[in-house]
């Protein structure tokens, strides 16, 4: 069991790490405004795909920790 707990732990570490990124992501975009509207457009859209790389893994931790949850 400590062997799961520590995965859980790791997991939880991961995905608050990813929430941060989402965060960082959201007041970049935010702060883009007096930017080129070419460059800016253009990274907003890797910002984007980003945040959406990064929600897709935090899915993916909720889910291994839900896993987890019901084999303990």
């Amino acid at each position: 069991m400590p062997h799961y707990e520590q995965v859980r732990h790791a997991i939880s570490a991961r995905k608050h790490s990813l929430e941060s990124i989402v965060d960082g992501i959201r007041s970049r975009k935010n702060g883009m405004q007096d930017e080129n509207h070419e460059v800016e457009e253009k990274m907003i859209h890797r910002l984007n795909q980003i945040e959406a790389e990064a929600k897709d893994m935090i899915s993916y931790c909720e889910q291994t920790e839900n896993a987890l949850r019901r084999e303990i």
